[in-house]
């Protein structure tokens, strides 16, 4: 009979730490990974737009192209990371949004982060609820869109091609080797779930409300300023027919 493992638990105090600890960092990664995701679909419009496409350099753009997204994709495979089977998540040491999601699903992390919001701003006894509120509708959104990872065409399917292509591939070179290899669909459909989680997730962790879909479409600007000066040799014009409200 197989031994039982024994249960791993954790006092809200220490939940509510290991929150604090994980939200920065999967707050960068996400910074880092929209922004590449950015720069890739400013490559691909550009490219796209030309009437040659063999153009000299074709080879280094294209080599340029995939290591953006095998950089992509390993943020993402430690974005959506699970851990460790062998080891219990309340003593692992990842930081992804697997772990983080659930701990926000718990009710006892839930009543200890809108109790916190009610601080957000010291000394505003009026405002107190509100905070309360915006930070359990943050907590809402952030589990609705992890939820929402799952579905549509590329969301499940997403998930596991990226789990065998880093198994299989990024972190080892293994004998069997599945050949999994998302594509720019998968990557950039994880990317915006990675997006609208994490802004949530950080706005319920600390009441910081910024937008990371204002930050994506600066980055998209300025990549499409580098790829049209640099494929095309264009500056002001070209620049003005990708032009994003930001």
């Amino acid at each position: 009979m197989p031994k039982k493992r024994k249960r791993q638990t954790i006092t809200t105090s220490d939940a509510i730490e290991r929150i604090d600890r994980m939200v920065p960092i999967l707050y960068r990664n996400v910074v880092n990974a929209i922004r590449i995701e950015a720069t890739l679909e400013a490559g691909n419009e550009v490219v796209g737009s030309m009437s040659d496409k063999g153009f000299s350099g074709a080879g280094a753009y294209n080599a340029i192209k995939q290591s953006l997204g095998y950089d992509l994709a390993m943020h993402l495979a430690r974005l959506y990371d699970i851990g460790s089977r062998r080891r219990h998540p309340n003593t692992s040491d990842v930081a992804s949004i697997p772990l983080l999601v659930r701990l926000l699903r718990q009710k006892r992390c839930q009543d200890a982060l809108k109790a916190r919001a009610r601080d957000w701003v010291p000394g505003d006894r009026w405002a107190a609820p509100m905070y309360e509120r915006d930070c359990e509708e943050a907590l809402r959104r952030a589990s609705g869109s992890y939820s929402a990872t799952f579905s549509g065409k590329y969301g499940r399917s997403g998930l596991k091609t990226l789990k065998e292509f880093r198994d299989t591939f990024m972190a080892h070179s293994l004998l069997n080797d599945t050949g999994a290899n998302p594509r720019y669909n998968h990557l950039f459909r994880l990317t915006d779930a990675a997006r609208d989680f994490v802004e949530q997730a950080r706005l319920a962790a600390t009441g910081t409300n910024s937008s990371l879909l204002r930050q994506e479409k600066a980055f998209r600007h300025e990549a499409v300023r580098f790829w049209s000066k640099a494929l095309l040799g264009a500056d002001r014009d070209f620049e003005l027919d990708f032009e994003l409200d930001v």
